[in-house]
């Protein structure tokens, strides 16, 4: 195999990603737009909390507290950072929430991320996460 150095433009855009991938809200928050392109910021509170909520217990109910915490982070930290990074347009004041065209090695560590958890749930729970996620 022959080894190239890498491309420091492309090794600084894949750590980027890498970065704004690493959060399980943003993750959420992607896979439900590529279902559906765009949402509000309380739809999309709402299904991440739920999603957060029955992570570790599916039987785990999420509060209205839980969804207005992940309102909240949604809004001052990962929907600010998600469209910094060009994934998606957020429009603050409207609460409007739309996915952008993402890299395509974006896309496969999404695909990725997203087999591996749903190799984690219960038979029952992944038709939930796949009405959710449109996959």
């Amino acid at each position: 195999m022959n080894y190239d150095a890498p491309d420091p433009d492309a090794a600084a855009e894949t750590d980027a990603a890498f970065g704004v991938l690493a959060d399980v809200h943003r993750r959420y928050v992607l896979y439900y737009l590529r279902g559906r392109e765009s949402a509000t910021l309380d739809e999309v509170a709402t299904v991440v909390a739920g999603w957060l909520g029955t992570h570790d217990d599916p039987a785990d109910m999420v509060t209205p507290r839980d969804r207005d915490s992940v309102r909240t982070a949604l809004h001052h930290v990962h929907l600010p950072r998600l469209a910094a990074a060009g994934y998606v347009s957020y429009d603050a004041d409207a609460g409007g929430v739309t996915l952008e065209s993402l890299p395509e090695f974006v896309e496969t560590v999404l695909d990725r991320s997203l087999a591996q958890q749903r190799d984690g749930v219960e038979q029952s729970d992944e038709s939930a996460f796949d009405r959710h996620t449109g996959r």
